[in-house]
């Protein structure tokens, strides 16, 4: 996750300097989509929280506060919404401070799925749904009974039972990331940290079948199309400073397709395809700041969303939950 973070974070610590904006609150019509994002800006004492924001107007409806929240993931209904989060944004960087939470879509009756406390887990980290709704996947750093972490991909269901291992990438190797399931379920395509790169893998839920999607690409942020038929992902350029851009491939590696074409100062990262699969979010940051961004899913018509100051990424593009 380390060029991940050399990219993001620093189009976040810009856009710190940006005054949260006046922006419309709510503002999701019905039958529009809804996209939930992480927001860092000045608010939430500069710590990055969970926003929703209407998938064709724009406008920020703040989901959580007081917390360090990331990475958040919408369920298949538009219901709920799966995170990653640190309580009061307090000693973060600590080990078992960062655990798995759900909450329904407007933000209410938030609850933890797991229970990390730095003993025998480390940290639970980048959940996401599954097709049907019924299992999260997500990245957990857990020690054996020698006290050796071993960092992998794990499945669990909604409630947090029923725990099981995906991945392994050795004993205290570098980490797996960013898991997102297949259309059919069958299938995950995550991230693994290698010394030179980030390699995008996919792999059976059972954990069998491993492979490289595209061996010798540095690629993170990966999102599978709701047909089957592309992966979208972020492309870093190892560049001084690094960039990245949106690209998409086919599941069996090949096709690969440039969907922007970043700038020394320019980047887009984070992307995330529509319900239908007829669109895409990323993140695309400038020199001052970031924010979202709507194309087609060949890159074509891009068109930012008004969201107010911040950076917006990490988007999750879900159906709006219906009324009652």
């Amino acid at each position: 996750m380390f060029t991940r973070f050399l990219i993001v974070v620093a189009a976040c610590l810009s856009a710190l300097v940006v005054p949260v904006a006046a922006a419309a609150e709510g503002g999701q019509g019905q039958g529009r989509g809804v996209i939930v994002a992480e927001r860092f800006s000045s608010a939430n004492g500069g710590s990055p929280q969970i926003v929703a924001i209407d998938s064709v107007r724009g406008g920020v409806q703040v989901l959580t506060s007081g917390s360090q929240d990331v990475v958040p993931d919408i369920s298949p209904d538009g219901r709920r919404v799966v995170f990653e989060r640190c309580v009061q944004a307090l000693n973060c960087g600590d080990i078992g401070k960062i655990n798995i939470w759900v909450m329904r879509s407007d933000g209410s009756h938030a609850r933890p799925l797991t229970a990390c406390d730095g003993t025998q887990c480390l940290g639970s980290f980048d959940p996401a749904f599954s097709p049907d709704g019924r299992s999260i996947a997500f990245v957990q750093d857990r020690l054996d009974a020698h006290g050796v972490n071993f960092n992998g991909v794990f499945i669990m269901r909604t409630d947090g039972t029923d725990l099981r291992r995906i991945t392994s990438n050795g004993p205290d190797a570098l980490p797996d990331g960013q898991p997102h399931f297949s259309p059919d379920g069958r299938h995950l395509v995550f991230q693994r940290e290698e010394p030179t790169r980030t390699q995008l893998m996919i792999v059976r839920v059972d954990g069998s079948g491993l492979r490289r999607l595209l061996p010798g690409v540095d690629g993170f942020a990966p999102s599978w199309a709701p047909g089957g038929e592309r992966i979208a992902f972020t492309l870093v350029h190892h560049t001084a400073p690094p960039t990245s851009d949106i690209a998409t491939v086919r599941p069996d590696g090949t096709g690969l397709r440039l969907l922007t074409h970043a700038t020394a100062d320019t980047s887009a990262f984070t992307p995330a395809y529509s319900p239908p699969g007829s669109r895409l979010v990323w993140s695309r940051s400038t020199a001052t700041g970031c924010q979202l961004v709507v194309a087609s899913t060949t890159g074509r018509n891009p068109r930012p969303l008004p969201t107010g100051g911040g950076c917006i990424l990490d988007p999750s593009w879900g159906r709006a939950p219906e009324s009652g």
